[in-house]
């Protein structure tokens, strides 16, 4: 299998409107020659699927990040992304499930990459108030984690059987912290208990395998934890 040649460029503005807030705009441009994945030898009497090159990928975008504090107590940040990525060149693909018992070779270039979706959003905060628990100062706080993806192929060749819905998630959690570095709270992850799928390389630099999942549910529990403060 040959190295993947990536050429990568980006370029953006990180900006500061006021004391406490950031907003920073990225747009970039990924191109792979020899994107390594899963391809077809249909020559006779040795049809098999294997690890070895596509031709080319391209995956391109823009991204949008900011975080902001609202006095003292409130602090905000979000992050949205519009991602667009292609097969540029795959001409000895394997086939998608809908064109099982046909040729097993198909030309996918110009299709779409799994795994991406064409939007990713984020958003999350935290509001504290000063108060006072077992007579030891700290701040009550609150504090959500939301993100968002639209569907996208679960499938190295894309098939309209594959698709993943897209899917919001929200992640919770209440508590107290005092000041000497103790903090409990209260947590909850997929809240809203979301039936979702997540869509994985199975091993780092292995961009050609892939793994599919069921997502967490929603799971709840309670953490108590120090901080050490070094001297």
């Amino acid at each position: 299998v040959k190295p993947e040649d990536v050429h990568h460029f980006e370029v953006g503005v990180k900006t500061e409107p006021r004391s406490g807030a950031t907003a920073n705009f990225t747009v970039f441009n990924t191109e792979i020659k020899d994107y390594q994945t899963q391809v077809v030898n249909s020559s006779v009497g040795v049809l098999r699927g294997y690890l070895a090159n596509a031709d080319k990928v391209r995956v391109r975008g823009a991204e949008f990040d900011g975080n902001a504090k609202i006095g003292r107590r409130v602090s905000l940040y979000g992050a949205l992304a519009y991602t667009d990525g292609i097969y540029v060149s795959f001409p000895d693909a394997p086939p998608p499930l809908e064109d099982t018992g046909g040729p097993q070779v198909k030309d996918i270039s110009g299709s779409v990459l799994p795994g991406i979706s064409t939007w990713a959003l984020t958003f999350g905060g935290e509001v504290n108030t000063p108060s006072t628990v077992f007579s030891r100062q700290g701040e009550l706080f609150a504090a959500f984690d939301s993100s968002y993806r639209s569907e996208f192929s679960s499938c190295p060749s894309a098939s309209k059987y594959m698709v993943v819905d897209g899917y919001g998630l929200l992640n919770v959690r209440t508590g107290f912290r005092w000041n000497d570095g103790w903090q409990i709270f209260v947590w909850s992850r997929n809240l809203l208990d979301k039936n979702y799928f997540e869509f994985l390389t199975a091993a780092p630099g292995n961009s050609g395998l892939y793994v599919g999942l069921p997502g967490d549910p929603r799971t709840v529990g309670v953490t108590l934890r120090l901080n050490l403060r070094s001297k």
